[in-house]
């Protein structure tokens, strides 16, 4: 049996333990809540959320706390991930504006870099600076060639000197500058950045392999985290290469403007000279010449330009014109050695009559004041020869911007002023002697000298500005020679012969010229100069001659024969009278139609060398034809002689006088008879 007592604390027991349950169950209830919250939580941290907030309850349980630091670790990784996501997006995007530096000007590529810096990292005000170490005597500074965010009519200066300030220093000691409470002052006294006061400036230099080419200056109103100071300390390295090859190129490219604008210098005078050989060879009587002495020309040329691309002679002085020294190629030049000119004036290298110039004596001091000069000299050798000297007198300056020396740069030109000197010589020989007319390449008569004037019978007012065809006959205008005859010239074809021409009064000259087409650099013909000759009387004296031979040629029997008597030629009169076809006879010696006892003669053993000498030979001479009759020819052996005197070979005129003789004597046998 159990006591009422027992029983109530049964009941309590039970009530206690339902108690204990419940509370078991809430706390379960409330591990379980925090479960699914820590769940979800960890699903969105999956899902990339890491702002995902906790219940108080859950940061206060120990889940909670745990999740917390894993949210903060993950958050730290990711603005780390993010930072260096920054970074090499940035490096990638400055790489592509660095990679495109060929095409800008480096104030161009400067702009840009500093835009886009000053955007990527969320600055206010930023400059560049190059280091300009240019100008032989003067101290390097800092240019400033870019600035973004504030005004021109802000800048206080665009040049900083090494040392001078928080820029001038960043060069000297190569290190990055962080200065994060800025003075009021700061950017009116020594910053670049105009009249703002910024509350942060970053000054980071451009440097490779520890040498300085500028510095990047920026200033924010914002903190520059260390990830964005670590990223522009990267970036100041591919910055600093970009402006040194941008500065490497833009010298390179002035170097190669300079070579060429000295090859184009060059090649004009090529050119020049070219067309002064061309003009020369144009009045050459053997025309298959003109190709040999052009190739000659070129040559020659060629060899002028390498002798200057190879070296240069080049002399030092002091202000007031003493030799300080000279290079081997000078003394080469002159012919002098070193000792024999150190210490002594440039006037010893001087003409006398120079010397006494007005020019000469203000020379030295227009040198001393910083005045170049430039041109040919003319000069004298240690032998005390004539030479000329392509040269530039060059004043040094020193740091104070004063002349310390003159430095003379000069080629050897004696050689191409002494052909000018002949050429020029020439040329006024030929228009004084020749007959010039110059045309557009269609044919303009553009101008002519006094000879071609009086030759034609013009004065220059009444052709100039008039065609060639003025001056040509109605027959040879209308041919088709004559139709391309301006087209080929305007192709750059030379033409040469004996031209028929009219005059004012339209009488026929006749002219052996040379039209001979001029060519600019470019090889495009710019005027056509006609050089000739009036050799009207020499072809009229010719048209004499042939019209005299053709008579000879019906009346009188001729033979031709070289010096030494083989037979070349002969006409049908002399064929006739001899009775032979002229193969027959053609390379066969004169002696064919000598009789015996006269070919065996003491005379005729004389014939040819005295007809070889040049002396005619004329008489009757006895002869025998094919048929072994008897010939009787009055003939001259007559020499035909070259322009140098030589017998090139000798013509016979003859006539048969057999009949004739044959009648007399037998009009003398019928005499004797009565």
């Amino acid at each position: 049996m159990i006591s009422k007592h027992s029983g109530l604390e049964i009941h309590m027991k039970i009530f206690k333990t339902r108690a204990k349950h419940k509370e078991i169950a809430e706390q379960l209830l409330q591990q379980n809540n925090l479960l699914n919250e820590a769940a979800s939580f960890m699903k969105e941290i999956e899902r990339g959320n890491l702002d995902m907030p906790l219940s108080e309850k859950m940061i206060q349980a120990t889940l909670g706390k745990s999740l917390l630091g894993i949210k903060a670790h993950l958050q730290d990784i990711k603005k780390g991930d993010n930072e260096r996501n920054w970074l090499n997006t940035g490096l990638a995007n400055f790489s592509d504006i660095l990679r495109n530096k060929e095409s800008k000007k480096l104030a161009a590529l400067s702009d840009e870099i500093l835009k886009n810096i000053v955007q990527y990292l969320g600055a206010n005000q930023g400059a560049i600076f190059v280091l300009n170490e240019e100008g032989e005597g003067k101290d390097p500074y800092l240019e400033m060639i870019s600035c973004y965010a504030y005004e021109k009519k802000k800048y206080l200066e665009k040049r900083i000197n090494l040392g001078e300030g928080l820029v001038g220093q960043c060069v000297l000691e190569k290190d990055m500058i962080y200065l994060k409470k800025t003075p009021d002052d700061y950017v009116r006294i020594t910053s670049g950045l105009g009249q703002a006061t910024p509350k942060e400036v970053l000054i980071v230099p451009l440097l490779i392999n520890e040498k300085s080419f500028g510095v990047i200056e920026l200033a924010s109103f914002e903190e520059f985290p260390p990830y964005k100071i670590d990223f522009l300390k990267k970036l100041s390295e591919n910055i600093a290469a970009a402006i040194k090859n941008v500065k490497e190129g833009d010298r390179i490219l002035t170097l190669l403007h300079s070579s060429q604008e000295q090859a184009e210098e060059l090649r004009a005078q090529e050119e020049e000279m070219r067309q002064n050989m061309e003009e020369l060879q144009a009045t050459q009587e053997e025309m298959q010449r003109k190709s040999d002495e052009i190739a000659k020309a070129s040559a020659e040329m060629i060899s002028i330009k390498n002798g200057i691309d190879a070296s240069m002679a080049t002399i030092e002085f002091t202000p007031d014109g003493l030799i300080l020294a000279a290079n081997p190629n000078f003394l080469k030049v002159t012919g002098y050695k070193i000792s024999e000119l150190k210490g002594r004036h440039h006037k010893q290298l001087v003409p006398e009559e120079i010397i006494d110039s007005d020019d000469y004596k203000k020379f030295w001091s227009r040198l001393a004041a910083g005045e170049s000069f430039t041109g040919i000299f003319k000069r004298l050798s240690a032998e005390r020869k004539i030479i000329w000297l392509n040269a530039v007198y060059n004043p040094i300056l020193d740091a104070k911007g004063e002349v310390a020396k003159v430095v003379k740069f000069a080629t050897d030109v004696t050689e191409q002023q002494e052909r000018i000197s002949e050429n020029q010589g020439l040329i006024s020989g030929m228009n004084a002697t020749m007959a010039l007319i110059e045309f557009t390449p269609d044919g303009t008569i553009l101008t002519a000298n006094e000879n071609f004037t009086k030759a034609m019978k013009y004065s220059l007012d009444q052709i100039k500005g008039k065609h060639h065809s003025k001056f040509v006959p109605k027959e040879i205008l209308d041919s088709p020679d004559y139709k391309t005859f301006w087209k080929r010239l305007s192709s750059g074809e030379a033409i040469a012969g004996v031209f028929k021409r009219i005059n004012s009064s339209g009488k026929t000259v006749w002219l052996n010229a040379i039209y001979n087409p001029i060519l600019n650099a470019n090889k495009d013909v710019v005027k056509v100069i006609k050089f000739a000759t009036d050799i009207t009387q020499q072809q009229e004296l010719l048209a004499e001659i042939k019209s005299t031979m053709e008579g000879i040629e019906t009346t009188m029997a001729t033979i031709e024969f070289k010096p030494d008597g083989t037979i070349v030629n002969a006409n049908k009169l002399f064929l006739t009278s001899m009775k032979y076809t002229l193969d027959e006879i053609k390379g066969e010696h004169h002696s064919k139609f000598v009789p015996l006892e006269v070919r065996h003669s003491e005379s005729y053993k004389q014939f040819w060398p005295t007809l070889a000498s040049g002396k005619p030979v004329s008489g009757v001479f006895k002869r025998v034809a094919s048929d072994n009759s008897v010939v009787l020819l009055n003939a001259i052996y007559n020499p035909i002689l070259d322009t140098e005197g030589k017998v090139i070979k000798v013509l016979k005129f003859a006539t048969d006088i057999t009949a004739s003789r044959k009648m007399l004597d037998e009009l003398d046998l019928e005499k004797n008879k009565v």
